[in-house]
């Protein structure tokens, strides 16, 4: 029988062992976790290149000043207040005592030791028959426009797509905007592939991915050495609009993603990525990159919405038109999927249309600072969140519009930050199969009994109720429907 326990333990019970020569003494042990701020200070007037500043700035980290604590609630006192000291912390700081453990991370790749019951029961990724085929994925999106759904769907239908466009004689340029990468990225293989069989290959990397700093700098110079153009990012913008242009003699194609070109992240991430050969959207994903690259170039999209030129402008409109049609006896209603919902005016429009009777359903995993159903202020809002074994990630919007449903995708979640300091991409959906799909994902959600919570602002956390039982969960549901749509 596997005997399995704690290193902190370990430690404890070694103390005699390494405190040998004083047999009088009494051992205790408590574990403490601080978080260092890592926020970089880059200083716009000095002599380095940005590499140099991001660089300088990531050591800086080890360096940063302690902004959250958590220890063993057991601990005492007078250990407390050295610790506490030796930080430099004062007491309105974040302190939170805690069990007696405290670092988990390395739980998420522990052994079953044999209990299979304990994980998850495999779901493997689907490869959509479409991309089986041997006809030229370039071509299959011609035709119609063309999704996937990961981690449902496999996130190889894009790599394979990067491919084909790599050594495709038709195939000009590829552009596409890269805010983190995976450890052995094929993302990037393919990219360097395709430079060095003489396409124009040019790669916005975000440097400022934080964490992921070091990592995005060290992709750059080996795309750089492989004869690809390195764009890294833009002073003062976030790039984090996710994004790839493929120039065609023919008919150039553009695949818009609601995250990261990533292959690590497509297995755990619920994102979702259209590709496209509409030329009004393809032409102004062009625009995009030609925006990155001259960013103070003034610059109109029809199609787009693009912060941060006047994303939160659109969208305000957009519920405006809700709010007159509710006000005119029309059916008016929003429903959506986003991680965050913070920004005050986008709250502010979200109560108008409430009081009008505009019913707005959204699934909300990350903040809101929404206070859902209280009478005359936010009663026909309702958000849901959803925690199950994929991170909920997906940026879906739909507008009732008075019947004519409009439908987008994109990067872009509600807070001040998506707006105002970074490059995102809202792109409208127009094929009637991806729109089922973009509902159907959003109404599962909504119908969630079994993972979902009420988002309401009183931190209760409440189960959702639906006339289909308390079993309803949604990403089980998806998983089956694809499973079924794809025999």
């Amino acid at each position: 029988m596997d005997n399995i326990m704690y290193l902190d333990d370990v430690i404890r019970f070694s103390l005699p062992l390494i405190f040998i020569g004083f047999p009088e003494c009494k051992f205790e042990a408590y574990s403490f976790k601080f978080t260092k701020d890592a926020e970089m200070d880059l200083e716009n007037d000095s002599d380095y290149s940005t590499i140099e500043k991001i660089s300088i700035g990531v050591d800086s980290r080890k360096h940063g000043e302690p902004v959250r604590v958590i220890y063993d609630g057991s601990m005492p006192k007078d250990l407390q207040k050295k610790i506490m000291h030796r930080l430099d912390l004062k007491e309105l700081d974040t302190l939170l005592a805690t069990g007696r453990y405290q670092n988990h991370k390395d739980l998420m790749s522990f052994p079953d030791c044999g209990h299979k019951e304990l994980k998850y029961p495999k779901w493997p990724r689907l490869m959509k028959k479409e991309f089986l085929s041997r006809q030229s994925i370039l071509n299959l999106i011609r035709e119609k426009d063309r999704f996937i759904h990961v981690p449902y769907h496999s996130f190889d239908s894009y790599i394979q797509l990067l491919r084909e466009a790599a050594i495709h004689p038709e195939i000009k340029s590829i552009k596409t905007t890269l805010y983190r990468l995976a450890k052995d990225s094929q993302v990037i293989q393919a990219l360097m592939c395709a430079a060095q069989n003489g396409k124009k290959v040019t790669v916005i990397i975000e440097l400022l991915a934080r964490f992921d700093e070091t990592s995005n700098i060290n992709w750059g110079k080996k795309m750089n050495e492989a004869g690809i153009r390195v764009i890294y990012g833009v002073q003062g913008l976030k790039i984090h609009s996710k994004i790839t242009y493929i120039e065609s003699k023919q008919k150039s194609v553009a695949v818009i993603s609601t995250g990261n070109f990533h292959e690590g992240n497509a297995k755990v991430y619920t994102d979702f990525l259209m590709m496209t050969s509409r030329k009004n959207i393809v032409s102004e994903v062009a625009k995009v990159f030609d925006f990155i690259e001259r960013p103070y170039k003034p610059v109109k999209f029809k199609e787009l919405i693009v912060s941060p030129n006047d994303m939160r402008k659109k969208l305000l409109h957009l519920i405006d038109v809700e709010i007159k049609n509710k006000r005119e006896g029309k059916n008016a209603y929003i429903l959506g999927k986003i991680n965050h919902v913070v920004d005050l005016k986008i709250i502010k429009k979200l109560y108008e249309a409430s009081n009008v009777g505009v019913s707005i359903q959204m699934l909300v995993r990350g903040n809101s600072s929404v206070m859902t159903g209280i009478p005359g202020v936010s009663e026909n809002i309702r958000f849901q969140g959803i925690i199950d074994r994929y991170l909920e990630h997906s940026r879906i919007l739909i507008f009732c519009n008075g019947g004519d449903e409009k439908y987008f995708i994109g990067s872009a979640d509600w807070m001040p930050r998506n707006f105002d300091k970074r490059i995102e991409v809202l792109a409208p959906v127009y094929d009637e199969f991806l729109k089922q799909d973009l509902k159907r994902i959003v109404s599962f959600g909504l119908k969630d009994s079994k993972q979902g919570r009420i988002v309401d602002g009183s931190g209760k956390n409440s189960s959702v109720e639906n006339s289909e039982g308390k079993n309803f969960r949604s990403q089980e549901k998806l998983y089956d429907f694809y499973k079924k749509e794809n025999k």
